[in-house]
Parts: structure tokens; sequence; C-alpha cells
């Protein structure tokens, strides 16, 4: 008997594990979000554009290395790159009910890029 009750309280708890659920669901960017991400690809554009005119110019990069910095394909591809982490990682704190995190996340990566790329439009040439 005991062996029974077993076996039922496991058919129970498997077949309640693995029941399918219906889909919940999932939140997608807003269009706060959506524009924030322009602005940050336009941003990581102008920083691309001003630190090609700022090497040109005979000044240095501060934290980029030459590898990437030196090389307008390599900065274009990693500020594409950072446009897209952002947009993932937007997406998923979304995808778990955290907008204003997402905002967050994006505008901080704007605010921090866009004084730089406007910094690097006004350097004297050396």
């Amino acid at each position: 008997m005991k062996n029974l009750i077993a076996v039922t309280i496991l058919v129970f708890v498997y077949s309640s594990l693995y029941a399918q659920l219906p889909d919940a669901p999932k939140p997608k960017l807003d269009r706060t979000e959506w524009g924030l991400l322009v602005v940050d690809a336009g941003v990581r554009g102008l920083d691309v554009y001003s630190t090609h005119q700022a090497l040109q110019n005979g000044n240095r990069e501060l934290f980029l290395p030459h590898a990437i910095a030196g090389h307008v394909p390599a900065m274009a591809a990693y500020s594409g790159g950072t446009v897209v982490l952002d947009w993932y990682f937007a997406r998923m704190l979304t995808r778990h009910h955290h907008q204003k995190w997402a905002h967050l996340l994006t505008s901080v990566d704007i605010g921090t890029t866009a004084p730089w790329a406007i910094h690097n439009m006004y350097l004297p040439k050396q």
C-alpha cells in the first residue's frame, strides 16, 4: 500500500512538473526605449566620426586601444556592438518587467558617450 501511494505521488509530481503551461505574453520594448536606442546609435556614430577626426588631427584616444580607435571599421563594429548589447539588455529587463531600468541603462550609455563624442569635435589640431 505504501508503494502504491509513493508511485501515485511521483506520477502526480512528474505530470505537474512537465505539464504544458500557456505562454504568457512577453512585454515588448516601448516607444521610449526605441527612441533611446536610436539616440544611442546616433551618439555612437558621432563618436566614431569624432574619434576619427581627432586622430586625423594628431590627437590621441584616451580609453580605447589603437587597434580599435585607429581603424574606422573596427570602431564602427565596436560602437555597433555596444548598441546591440544595449538593445539586448533592455529587452531582457523589459521581459522581466523592469522598463525603468531598461530606460536607465540606455540613458547612462548615451550620457557617458555623448560628452566625449562632442569633446572630440572641438579638439585643436596638434
